[in-house]
């Protein structure tokens, strides 16, 4: 699957990256999207997400530990590609509460995640100043979307990642 930045998608891929950022788009999206990307993840594991395939973003599944339950939990999320690993930013679509992985990340931050099939196992580093700038410059590249997210979010700060890829 070929990732398009912003300024190589294709008009198709740039109305799907305006839908999701609108408000309207934003509240199915957080109720259907990461479903879709779940179920075409378990019935075909390790090929190309729903949402990565339509938008031409790069979309990895994360399996935190639960923060309470110490359960294992998969979601999927949009990943920005960094030097040392990836970033993720826990903005949930613009709501005024983060998501459930980023309390289980900072709870339990060894993780893994897959991405393109290859499963990477990862320690999460939640990042302020440069590094946090780093990570929402990289994030635009890709989906603008997150402007509106910061907008809308109601002054949280939307919690800045890095995925460092831990060494065997």
């Amino acid at each position: 699957m070929q990732l398009r930045r912003v300024d190589e998608a294709n008009p198709v891929q740039r109305s799907l990256r305006g839908l999701v950022a609108s408000r309207p788009g934003a509240w199915v999206s957080k109720r259907v999207l990461h479903r879709l990307d779940g179920l075409g993840h378990r019935l075909a594991p390790g090929r190309t997400l729903p949402s990565q395939w339509l938008a031409a973003v790069p979309v990895g599944m994360l399996t935190t530990t639960g923060a309470r339950s110490g359960q294992p939990r998969t979601v999927p999320l949009m990943l920005a590609p960094l030097e040392d690993g990836w970033g993720v930013i826990a903005s949930h679509y613009g709501s005024e509460r983060p998501p459930a992985w980023y309390f289980n990340l900072r709870a339990h931050p060894q993780a893994s995640l897959e991405v393109d099939g290859v499963v990477h196992r990862v320690r999460a580093e939640q990042v302020q100043g440069p590094d946090r700038e780093r990570v929402r410059e990289a994030a635009l590249e890709f989906y603008r979307g997150y402007t509106a997210y910061e907008e809308r979010a109601g002054g949280r700060d939307l919690g800045f990642f890095v995925l460092h890829p831990e060494r065997d």
